[in-house]
């Protein structure tokens, strides 16, 4: 089902980029839940990406939006047991995150201006995922995990619906063309199914415990004393509605012909 979605996307939208000029906008993204989301996850920080096709005199853009967000990180030293039987001091890094890819759709309110409103919508797949990385401690730039694990993922449709302004930035790098440059200011509200995820960074210990956590998720470690392997809580996993309203500020730019 998610290869099909991704396969329609972008046999729609590849052959209309390939006629006209294409806008690429790149930024910042940050992610605030709403309903029983907002019981476990406190927020979200994220890049985005995208690249968009502008026409009918500029007031109809079609795109291909992806956005990376991660809204959970923890990390400890714990005695870590490889393959080989080998057990030494690792830090563990757990990362929860979501990825959406959708398609999107904007019109302009107005056109030629130094700001232009627009409202927009956008429809695609989120992926949500709960990934382990050991790193060795002497490694202090992190450059490369030792050992890595995806403990637990899901996903949903999802849709938004919201609006921005762009502002043209060539009024201010006159020597730049006319709508070569612009910033980019948005908040859209994403709406999806329900699904599961994980929070290694929870709003608090939930106590009592929600009715909508529905499991706990935890790694084996070793203790090289007593060689007890013991189970290191990484977090809660909980189900709900996927709803979060996403505000983001990006650079858009074009190429110059």
């Amino acid at each position: 089902m998610k290869a099909l979605i991704v396969l329609l996307l972008t046999t729609v939208l590849i052959p209309a980029f390939s006629q006209s000029r294409l806008e690429f906008l790149a930024g910042y993204s940050y992610a605030s839940p709403s309903g029983k989301m907002e019981q476990n996850i406190r927020q979200g920080h994220g890049v985005t990406l995208g690249v968009q096709h502008v026409a009918l005199e500029k007031k109809v853009s079609l795109g291909l939006d992806l956005n990376y967000t991660i809204y959970g990180l923890d990390q400890s030293r714990q005695q870590y047991t490889f393959d080989d039987g080998t057990v030494a001091d690792m830090d563990v890094r757990v990362i929860n995150s979501f990825t959406n890819l959708m398609a999107s759709v904007r019109y302009n309110l107005l056109s030629g201006k130094k700001i232009t409103p627009y409202v927009g919508f956008r429809g695609g797949y989120a992926w949500l995922r709960t990934n382990l990385n050991i790193y060795d401690p002497n490694d202090l730039d992190h450059c490369e995990p030792v050992e890595t694990a995806l403990l637990y993922k899901d996903g949903t449709l999802v849709y938004a619906a919201g609006g921005g302004l762009q502002y043209d930035l060539t009024r201010i790098f006159k020597r730049l063309p006319e709508g070569l440059l612009g910033l980019n200011l948005s908040a859209f509200y994403t709406q999806g199914g329900m699904v599961k995820y994980m929070n290694a960074d929870s709003p608090n210990h939930h106590t009592p415990a929600p009715a909508n956590r529905v499991g706990d998720l935890t790694a084996d470690f070793i203790n090289t004393q007593t060689q007890v392997v013991h189970k290191h809580h990484v977090g809660y996993v909980y189900s709900s509605l996927f709803k979060m309203t996403d505000f983001r500020v990006t650079i858009t730019s074009r190429l110059p012909y």
